[in-house]
């Protein structure tokens, strides 16, 4: 099978998106039954990131990927990254769409993904042979959303953990201390996190709250809450770090709190349970169904419950311990191999539709 994958933008995105389109073609690449070319939109002129937009949106994905598909004798397309041709390509297409956050909630995106969202996702839907999404919660939103969606093309393959994920030596900081992983963007629930280390913060006046993660949109209120809180001198803001940096930190927090409103996946939950770290995690959107019994997980409105369940496992080693299994045992059952043997049964099905 000759396969043409669209890589656009790649090499500039640290998302939970360009987490999966690496993964999953490091694991096509391997196999011996998949002819795998990368596609990506040529630089071009002029290189300015305005024009580079406009060109992706009005040629790349309507003409120039489909063309360059079909040039290369591919027998089909995947769009891994969420953008895909808003026409007929050619040849068969496979999209993955992670999400229908910015319809769902448009008050926590800018108004040109939203419009993005609202005009253009239902064109490309519509051409997909097949679509893939990475938990049940996203199809049954997905066919939520677009009624007229059949629902035999919508298939849930679940991403993986990449094997560096793994319990060893943690990060070689002053003080211990609480983890928490995301983008500043109000669905990550930053505050909520803050608040649930301000209510444990006094019972253990030994850790820190350690914040990992870029700054996004609308981060300015969150930023002001942090630096309000009265325990300001013992959350550390560290920013965007790298995978190497990020394993050290998994492995060396005492909990790892995962507060968010909304994800299509959820990763950090995940790798942190393949690094040995306890989880606690809000019940929010796919969270239960990646997470199960492999951590705690409490309503991410209730900072109490939150709180309540981080001093739990600070206070009982047992409990920390067998956290610690169970997420060991949850994480191991999200490969890159199950992942890309599913995604590879999508496609020849995909083919003998065709």
């Amino acid at each position: 099978m000759k396969l043409a994958y669209e890589t656009t933008g790649l090499q500039l995105d640290a998302s939970g998106v360009a987490r999966y389109v690496r993964g999953l073609r490091d694991e096509l690449h391997a196999r011996a039954d998949l002819e795998l070319r990368e596609l990506e939109q040529p630089l071009g002129r002029p290189r300015g990131r305005l024009a580079r937009g406009l060109t992706r949106e009005l040629v790349w994905f309507p003409v120039g990927l489909g063309r360059r598909a079909r040039a290369g004798g591919a027998d089909i397309l995947h769009c891994p990254g969420q953008v895909a041709p808003p026409r007929d390509p050619g040849l068969p297409l496979v999209v993955t769409i992670f999400d229908v956050m910015a319809l769902d909630h448009a008050e926590w995106f800018t108004r040109a993904n939203v419009a993005h969202a609202r005009l253009v996702w239902p064109r490309i839907l519509r051409h997909a042979d097949t679509v893939i999404v990475a938990a049940q919660f996203t199809r049954d939103r997905l066919l939520d959303r677009f009624g007229w969606l059949d629902a035999e093309r919508v298939r849930v393959v679940p991403c993986g953990v990449d094997a560096r994920f793994s319990p060893g030596v943690g990060a070689d900081r002053a003080r211990p201390y609480l983890l928490t992983v995301g983008r500043l963007q109000p669905r990550k629930n930053l505050e909520g996190a803050v608040a649930a280390f301000e209510l444990v913060a006094g019972a253990h006046p030994e850790h820190e709250l350690v914040v990992v993660g870029a700054r996004g949109w609308h981060d300015d209120a969150l930023l002001d809450r942090v630096r309000a809180s009265p325990v300001a001198d013992r959350i550390v803001l560290a920013g965007r770090v790298t995978d190497d940096e990020l394993v050290a930190l998994y492995r060396g927090a005492d909990c790892f709190l995962f507060p968010s409103r909304y994800e299509g996946f959820g990763f950090p939950p995940l790798e942190a349970m393949a690094c040995g770290t306890p989880v606690v995690c809000s019940d929010a959107s796919s969270l239960p169904e990646l997470v199960g019994a492999g951590g705690l997980l409490v309503d991410a409105g209730d900072t109490d419950a939150m709180a309540a369940a981080l001093d739990s496992v600070l206070r009982d080693g047992d409990r920390a311990m067998e956290l610690r299994r169970r997420g060991l045992a949850r994480a191991a059952a999200f490969t890159w191999g199950a992942c890309a043997d599913a995604t590879v049964a999508a496609y020849a099905a995909t083919l003998r539709a065709a």
